[in-house]
């Protein structure tokens, strides 16, 4: 007689790429939340326009395609550039979330490797803003 073994366990601990390419898109979230929290319109003191500076690299950390609207003969408005990146952002985030599920065997290898790829694209691009600061003096 042959024995068969019953489990009620999941046959694949795999990240579903799907579920990975959603959850991808919390990071940008966070920072363009925190980023918007920054009043616009309004007038203020030097420690507001530090907090503008600082919601501004936040946001092209989390929408990098803003970049694209920065040329001096494209005229937009914040609002276009806002929604701009964001919509054209939020795919390449989803993109990077589902190839680091297709890689992970389960969540936790998941979410390192999410944090890694967040904590690397954070780096390069203040990195970056640094060297651009350096140059433009």
């Amino acid at each position: 007689t042959v024995q068969e073994e019953v489990s009620f366990a999941p046959k694949s601990r795999a990240v579903p790429p799907i579920s990975g390419g959603i959850l991808a898109l919390t990071y940008p979230t966070i920072l363009i939340i925190v980023s918007m929290s920054v009043g616009f319109r309004r007038g203020g003191d030097l420690n507001d326009f530090a907090a503008t500076l600082a919601a501004t690299v936040l946001f092209l950390i989390a929408a990098p395609t803003s970049w694209v609207l920065s040329f001096p003969f494209i005229e937009v408005t914040r609002f276009t550039v806002l929604v701009f990146g964001i919509v054209t952002s939020a795919p390449l985030w989803y993109i990077a979330g589902v190839a680091v599920a297709r890689r992970s065997v389960d969540w936790m290898t998941w979410i390192r490797r999410y944090v890694v790829v967040c904590v690397a694209w954070t780096a390069v691009n203040l990195i970056a803003f640094g060297i651009i600061a350096a140059v433009a003096g």
